[in-house]
C-alpha cells in the first residue's frame, strides 16, 4: 500500500525551524534524547520526497559533507535544476500528484514527505499527505518558519494517537476518507 508520510517536528507555537532556517530547539529541547521510534519509521520507507530549500539546508547545513539518507532514494522538488548530487534525483516537476505518482512507479509503499510549509502545501492541496506524524516539542520560539503558513487548504483529519514521550507529545492523524 502506497503512503505519503509527513514527518516533521515544531514549536509549541508552529514553528518548524528559526528565522534563519536554524534547528537548534531540537537538538536542545531534551537531554537524554527520547525515542521517537525514528529508527522503524525510517526503516519502513521506500524514499524521500524533499523540497528544494529543505535539500540546501540539510547539505549546507545540517550534514556538510555527508548525505544522511545515503542508500534511500530522494527526490528534490526543484526550480533550480543547477545541481549534481548523486544521492538525489532532482525533477522541476511540480510537488504533487504527478511527482508522487513516478516515485510510486519506481519505489511502491511508505514515502517521507521532508520539507517546509510550501512543499507541504502543495500536496496537502491535492490532499495527497496520508499520515501526519506532528511532534510538538516543548519549546516555545516566538517567530521563525511555520508548518503551516498561510494559504493552506482546509484540511480535516482524524487523530489516530497522542501520546507523552519524554515532554515531546507525538500526535499521529491520518487522512480523513469521508
Amino acid at each position: 500500500m502506497n503512503r505519503l508520510i509527513l514527518y516533521i517536528a515544531v514549536s509549541l507555537d508552529g514553528y518548524i525551524a528559526e528565522k534563519d532556517g536554524g534547528i537548534h530547539f531540537l537538538e536542545e529541547t531534551s537531554s537524554p534524547s527520547p525515542d521517537l521510534d525514528y529508527e522503524n519509521f525510517y526503516n519502513s520507507l521506500q524514499g524521500v520526497i524533499l523540497g528544494g530549500k529543505t535539500y540546501r539546508q540539510i547539505k549546507n547545513v545540517l550534514s556538510p559533507g555527508k548525505w544522511p539518507y545515503e542508500g534511500m532514494p530522494c527526490y528534490v522538488c526543484t526550480r533550480q535544476q543547477n545541481y549534481y548530487d548523486p544521492n538525489v534525483q532532482f525533477t522541476s516537476l511540480p510537488p504533487g500528484k504527478e511527482v508522487l505518482d513516478l516515485i510510486y512507479e519506481k519505489h511502491p509503499g511508505n514515502i517521507w514527505l521532508m520539507g517546509g510549509g510550501e512543499i507541504v502545501r502543495c500536496f496537502m492541496r491535492e490532499n495527497l499527505i496520508d499520515t501526519y506524524y506532528i511532534y510538538i516539542m516543548p519549546t516555545v520560539l516566538g517567530n521563525g518558519i511555520p508548518l503551516f503558513p498561510a494559504g493552506f487548504p482546509k484540511t480535516d483529519l482524524k487523530l489516530e494517537s497522542c501520546r507523552n514521550i519524554g515532554g515531546i507529545v507525538e500526535l499521529i492523524y491520518q487522512k480523513n476518507t469521508i
